[in-house]
């Protein structure tokens, strides 16, 4: 799990689905939205028809986080600050960590340039 300050609650994912900005990869789609915070914020949302299993969903959920706090170095690297909610494609259930934690880094880094 990631830290509280790094988490976005329910209401804050509700608007950023609604008013955020999107970019895609093979992997996820993200929405986001900029914050004035210091830092970047984080939300997974993992549909059921994604798994049916609430502990599969919670497994990928891990896996996002833990992928988020591995290419955290290199996230912080860019100058914006965002409040992004990411949601996984069907196409991650047979994916490895390496291909979670490697489209990852290349989607938020350049969230700009992928649309």
């Amino acid at each position: 799990m990631l830290e509280k300050k790094y988490r976005i609650d329910r209401n804050q994912t509700q608007y950023i689905l609604k008013k955020g900005e999107d970019s895609i990869s093979k992997l996820f789609i993200i929405r986001y939205i900029k914050n004035n915070k210091e830092f970047n914020r984080y939300c997974s949302v993992v549909s059921k028809k994604l798994y049916t299993k609430a502990v599969d969903r919670n497994k990928l959920r891990r896996q996002i986080y833990h992928a988020i706090r591995a290419v955290s170095s290199e996230i912080k690297l860019s100058t914006e600050h965002l409040d992004i909610v990411l949601i996984p494609k069907k196409r991650i259930t047979k994916a490895k960590f390496e291909e979670i934690e490697q489209d990852l880094m290349e989607l938020i880094i350049n969230h700009g340039q992928t649309k």
